[in-house]
Order: C-alpha cells, then structure tokens, then sequence
C-alpha cells in the first residue's frame, strides 16, 4: 500500500497490489502453470506468484548419478556388493539434466535425484527408486517423448488403473501381467505423492498431479500371511539349531520373529545399536519413516547376537555376508530358509514380511493393545495395525458361527427336527386367505 492525500488534505491508503478488470489480462492468482499445461513444467511460478520471472533453479543432490545415493548402489552382476537394479539406476540417470526452452520442459534428473536422497533411511529411498522406474517406463511406452513434469491427474489415475486391472501398458510391467492388490497399488500412489509434491514444493511444477488422487480401498484384513504359534515357536528353534555355523542366520531370524522389524531395519542395524538399558539389554533402531525406537531383547534373543558383538566397532554393521556385504532381504529369506529347514518346517513362500505379519497377529491374538502392537511395528496409523487381527481367536468367535448354530439348532416352529432328518423342518401352514 502507498500513502496518498485526497482534496481535502486527508491521509489514506491506496492498495496497489489489488488485481483491477482491465489492468492484465491474467489474474496473478492464476498464473501459476501447472503439470502438463504446456508452460514452462510450472516453472514461472515466481515467489509472489507472478509470470514473466524466471523459474527457481532446479534442486542440486550433489551427486553424478542416483547409484551414489547411500543405499543406491546399482547391481550389475550376481554378488558384485549393488543393493538396486542397475538398470533402474540407469533410467534415471537418463532424464533430461537441464531445462530445455524450446520445450518448456524443466529438467528431470536433479528433482528425482533429490527427492531420492532426502528419504529417510536406505530402505524409503529404494522403494522410491523402485516405484518411480517403473513409472518412468510406463510413462514412456504410455506418451513417448513427454516429460515427467507432464503428468497430469488423469495419467496418475488411468497408471493406477492399468496396474489394478492388469491391462494397457502396465500389463508388461507387472510380473506375470497379473493385477496389482490395493494395498500395493495405495503404495505405488504414496511414493508418486511424495514425489510431485516434492517437485510442487520445490517449485520446479506449479501443483501435484498426484495430489487429490484417491487411494484405492484396502480390504480391513491383511493378504500377508502369517505362521501359528506353534510354527513360530519351531521356526525359533531351527534358528537356535543353525546358530553354531550360521551365527548370522540365526540372529536375523530370532530378530525377524521376536521383534517384527521390516527387513531394511535390520538390514541397516549397526553392533552400536544394541547396548544395556535400565537393567536390559535393548536394541534401537530406526523406523521407515525416521523415528527411533527402543526395543528391550530377551535372553532367548541376546544368546544369538552375542557371538556378533565379541570384538567389533559399534559402527560395524550388525549382520554381514562373508564378503562384507549387507544383509539385504533376500540374504535374510535365505537365513529364514535355512532355520526352517533345521527346524523341519516348509520354506515356501517363507519371507521377512511373513514375520512381521507373525509378530504382529500373535501379538493382537493374545489381547495386546493395538497402540502397542502399533508402536512395535512403527505403523503410522492404528489401521494398519488392525488389519494383522486375523488370529484364530477372532476366526472362533466369527458372527458366521453363531449363524450356523441358529440355523441348525432345534426350531421352534418344528420341535424334534434336526439336521439328519430328511424331511426337513415342518413349517406351519399359511392361514387361509379371507374370501
């Protein structure tokens, strides 16, 4: 506002960043370009929201390929130490690098590279590496030579749909061509959340296409499946069986089953992590979205991770292949197998994943509260935790049972029928209608 004297000699305020008809022909509150307009990929949004000012330069990860990001190592043979697909890391290295003004398209690569480099722990940033691959591709067999700053919500809901139904160009990505479940198809859209709301807040676009993208409906119980008392309680003491010759093997496994962690937490565990505590030995670690938490370990677990801690700095890591790489989930599920096996138990479709869902079924079976299940297993909403109470406990005491015993139970309308006899129910006969 500007100070300015009327006829009078009196002082008033004249607003002067007021939006008048006539002045221009675009509101300045309307001039933000959004994804997939055609402008400058939301690039001239300026800091008060003006056009005609030059975009902000685009996020700098300060790395020459996203294989550098800690966690990102690209895999180029078996056993060569990578931790991602090399072929996913060269993806995004290809994006475009810098803005292109014959195109009006910002640049790619250093906002994905930065978006993959700000996840939290080495686990986030791979599900992210993972997701945005798979997108890319789609995107390219989908409109070939578009941007990614392209996408629209149209995009991001018709890729959720080919991915649910199996169909289009997805098909070929999934595996098998099979359809996706909601509850992966809810984790694809988080990740495409976090990543064009990261470029909106970075303004290299003017808004997220992905942003009021409706995640599809997850069923109230979970598909993972989970191993019974008994199974677990067995599968506990193959680990104990293996322990002398794979002291590795049997710490992971007693880890998995006791604590419920996800796979790259343990992964990620460094001999530091595990320290005395108020009288108890405890294990902090760092959950999938950053926090940390204190976790006490019981003697049947310590008696295995000992032999790890005998002589090793506090940031060595935890668990160790023999050639000093990390022990990432498919080095873990061959650690399970193993205890299974010892253990006499069937390996098929035995994961990391099928233990948490354990940890957590049992937990909720024998009454422990979801706010403590929830807190053990990090889950960032009571729901999820919810959707692991599917024990046999909850099965016995199904409302399907009750129906079944009224229905077969002696009727009051037949005294003395049962569901042996082969005349069925005598049912009163109808009164007669009035004439």
């Amino acid at each position: 506002m500007t100070g300015k004297q009327t006829d009078r000699g009196e002082d008033v305020l004249v607003p002067t960043t007021v939006w008048r008809p006539g002045a221009s022909t675009t509101h300045p509150a309307a001039a933000t370009t959004v994804a997939g307009s055609g402008g400058y990929g939301g690039g001239a949004l300026g800091p008060l929201g003006r056009t005609g000012e030059p975009p902000l330069p685009p996020p700098s990860p300060l790395v020459a390929s996203v294989g550098d990001i800690a966690g990102l190592r690209p895999r180029r043979r078996r056993r060569d130490g990578g931790e991602v697909p090399g072929a996913d890391v060269d993806l995004i290295d290809a994006l475009p690098r810098h803005d292109d003004p014959a195109t009006h398209q910002r640049a790619g690569w250093p906002t994905v590279a930065a978006w993959l480099r700000a996840g939290k722990t080495a686990a986030t940033r791979r599900d992210r590496l993972a997701v945005v691959a798979k997108f890319v591709r789609w995107w390219a067999l989908t409109a070939p030579g578009a941007g990614l700053w392209q996408v629209t919500e149209d995009v991001v809901v018709a890729y959720l749909d080919q991915l649910g139904t199996g169909s289009g160009p997805a098909a070929e990505l999934n595996r098998g061509g099979k359809a996706l479940a909601p509850a992966t198809l809810a984790w694809h859209l988080s990740n495409l959340k976090s990543l064009y709301g990261y470029a909106a807040r970075r303004q290299v676009i003017g808004h997220s296409p992905a942003q009021w993208v409706e995640a599809p409906e997850v069923g109230k119980v979970g598909t993972t499946p989970a191993l019974d008392l008994t199974e677990g309680t067995t599968l506990l003491r193959g680990a104990q069986t293996i322990a002398a010759k794979h002291p590795a093997d049997a710490a992971a496994v007693a880890l998995l089953t006791i604590t419920g962690m996800r796979a790259g937490e343990l992964e990620s565990l460094t001999v530091g992590r595990i320290e005395r505590s108020a009288g108890h030995w405890v294990i902090r670690f760092r959950l999938k979205g950053g926090a940390v938490i204190v976790v006490p370990l019981p003697e049947v677990t310590m008696a295995l991770l000992r032999p790890l801690l005998t002589g090793r700095k506090p940031g060595d890591l935890l668990l160790q292949r023999a050639d000093g790489r990390s022990f990432d989930r498919w080095r873990q599920q061959t650690a399970l197998r193993r205890a299974a096996r010892a253990a006499g138990l069937d390996t098929a479709k035995l994961t990391p994943h099928m233990l948490r869902a354990t940890a957590a079924t049992l937990l909720l079976a024998m009454g422990v509260a979801v706010e403590k299940v929830q807190a053990l297993l990090g889950h960032a909403s009571p729901v999820t935790t919810q959707r692991y109470d599917r024990g046999e406990t909850r099965l016995d005491e199904h409302a399907v049972h009750r129906l079944a015993d009224l229905l077969t139970q002696q009727s009051p309308a037949a005294p003395g029928w049962s569901v042996d006899d082969p005349a069925g129910p005598q049912l009163p006969k109808p009164s007669p209608a009035p004439k």
